[in-house]
């Protein structure tokens, strides 16, 4: 009987969600792979009320019946209009969507019904922040790029509240706004690039992947959701390379490695924190070390001029000096980065909003 309870209590949590009985009936009964995607995004908006709650202000903000939301599907399309003829019929019929869940992962994933590719929407989240604090982008006060810092890393820690559509943290301004986003949809664009690039090159079909289902750092709940699979460190390295140098258009080609790099390089940020908090990090580490991702992407196009690789050892020891300078900020008061809840963008952070009054 509680069985019964449970049962028509996760049906009525879908029919809230759901915009049709059609849509329902996808999520209560998935035929296919399509179908199967639903039912995971609906599976993480009823297990997290704060997540639930951000997709129905999404949902009111574009006019939409349904919280199965399919945002920045251009990503997944413009990346694919890049590829050879070949490589784009591989792809193009795999389902895929990005998804607001309590970890950070993009996957590659072989389900009963198929493959699907899904990216968590906390990756985009961290890589605005990340950007805000470190681009050259002109007008940002310090007291906003150090708050920035701060949200990026929270926000992969799993302790910033994943709520920006109901609270951004701040008003930034539409200039600046617009240069942070022409980046992150580089970065992203070469994340799902990796995936795609683990299906061409049939890395789904080895004997040796392990799905790892190890929890990621959140408040203490068991979050009980697909992580990804620990693949051999070759095919990641491969992965990384084939999604730049698969595409024909040499610009093309630039902006993804640009993309790339910073994107790892933002991650080597984060893994440094993380393994300060947590020293077991790297045992639930589904990838190869970030350091040596980034080094084997330079090896590997290191006969372009135009990428001006002979910059990137500066550029590396900054990003060793911001890491040090974010392990001091936690060592003198780790709560910053660990309490659950939400920061502000400084100076910028606009009129102070009460939760659940305001939002």
């Amino acid at each position: 009987m509680l069985d019964d309870d449970h049962h028509a209590a996760i049906e009525t949590f879908y029919l809230r969600i759901a915009s049709s009985p059609e849509e329902f009936s996808r999520i209560i009964r998935p035929q296919n792979a399509e179908d199967w995607l639903l039912r995971f995004q609906a599976d993480t908006i009823t297990r997290h009320m704060r997540i639930q709650r951000n997709m129905r202000t999404r949902a009111q903000q574009r006019g939409l019946d349904t919280l199965l939301i399919e945002e920045h599907a251009s990503d997944f399309t413009e990346y694919l209009s890049y590829l050879p003829e070949y490589e784009k019929l591989l792809c193009e019929d795999i389902p895929r969507r990005y998804i607001l869940t309590n970890n950070y992962d993009a996957m590659c994933l072989q389900t009963d019904f198929g493959k699907v590719i899904i990216v968590s929407e906390v990756l985009r989240y961290f890589l605005y922040f990340m950007n805000l604090a470190v681009s050259d982008v002109p007008g940002v006060p310090d007291d906003v790029r150090d708050s920035a810092l701060r949200i990026a890393m929270r926000t992969m820690l799993l302790s910033e509240t994943l709520d920006f559509d109901m609270d951004p943290r701040g008003a930034v301004p539409k200039p600046v706004d617009a240069a942070l986003k022409a980046m992150v949809n580089w970065q992203m664009k070469f994340i799902v690039g990796h995936e795609f690039a683990h299906h061409i090159l049939c890395h789904d079909e080895s004997g040796q992947l392990q799905l790892s289902k190890t929890h990621r750092f959140s408040d203490g709940e068991d979050i009980g959701e697909v992580v990804g699979y620990l693949r051999q460190h070759a095919q990641e390295f491969e992965a990384d390379w084939h999604s730049i140098s698969v595409v024909d258009s040499k610009p093309t080609q630039q902006r993804l490695f640009v993309g790339g790099v910073s994107f790892l390089l933002a991650l080597y940020v984060f893994e440094t924190l993380a393994a300060e908090i947590d020293p077991a990090f790297g045992s639930i580490n589904t990838h190869p070390q970030t350091t040596t991702r980034v080094r084997k992407l330079l090896e590997a196009f290191n006969d372009d001029p135009d990428l001006h690789i002979e910059d990137m050892p500066s550029i590396l020891e900054n990003y060793d000096h911001l890491c040090e300078a974010v392990l001091d900020q936690y060592r003198e008061a780790p709560d910053n980065f660990t309490f659950y809840g939400s920061i502000y963008l400084g100076s910028w952070r606009g009129p102070v909003r009460v939760d659940r009054v305001d939002f």
